[in-house]
């Protein structure tokens, strides 16, 4: 089945097109802000690379988070637009799962949360959780010591507490479809992953 994956829950919008045997096509910008305007256009030219229309689209793969608020949102809304439209499941996959997808070792998948601490939840070997989510300051995490540490807060946690550090080879939107596509009998449903409330100024 063919899966458009896409995440714009962090410091970039990420897009592919994949099905159980290969990766068709796929795009990864880094941005800070409007991800709402790019993600759009990224997902048609990802999709005119792979050469298939939107009506081959099988389903919908896309990062529940923890991460940017209004990133899980945009993804969130887009995701379950596409579903309606082209009356196909949406496949929820959290931020967590998809960094530690076939890390292939120990790890704490650690989120910058733009702030002093970390959205943070440790993988075994196989990629299966063995922790609950959480948000814990690198004082919290250096108890923990020694472990590897990959995702987007690890290169700020390693440069605190000297922990491994383990880099991401493939894009995040291709680890969110290779997620999706493993467990397509018993998905997480399309709700966010927020850990903590928004920040609003009245």
């Amino acid at each position: 089945m063919l899966m458009l994956a896409f995440d714009t829950s962090a410091s970039a919008v990420s897009v592919a097109v994949l099905d159980e045997a290969r990766v068709w096509s796929y795009q990864e910008r880094e941005m800070e802000r409007g991800h709402a305007e790019a993600l759009m256009p990224m997902i048609q030219a990802v999709l005119d690379a792979s050469k298939v229309s939107l009506k081959e689209i099988g389903g919908i793969a896309v990062s529940l988070g923890p991460g940017s608020f209004t990133g899980v949102r945009v993804g969130l809304a887009a995701a379950r637009a596409f579903a309606l439209a082209l009356n196909v499941r949406v496949y929820g996959v959290t931020t967590f799962e998809a960094w530690a997808y076939h890390v292939g070792k120990p790890a704490w998948v650690v989120l910058d949360t733009k702030r002093d601490d970390y959205y943070a939840q440790f993988f075994d070997a196989e990629g299966k959780p063995t922790s609950e989510p959480s948000i814990l300051s690198s004082e919290q995490l250096k108890e923990k010591l020694p472990f590897d540490a990959l995702g987007t807060g690890a290169e700020k946690l390693a440069s605190e507490i000297n922990c491994g550090l383990i880099q991401k080879i493939s894009p995040i939107a291709v680890s969110i479809g290779r997620v999706a596509l493993g467990r397509m009998d018993h998905p997480l449903p399309p709700d966010p992953i927020y850990l903590r409330d928004a920040d609003v100024t009245l």
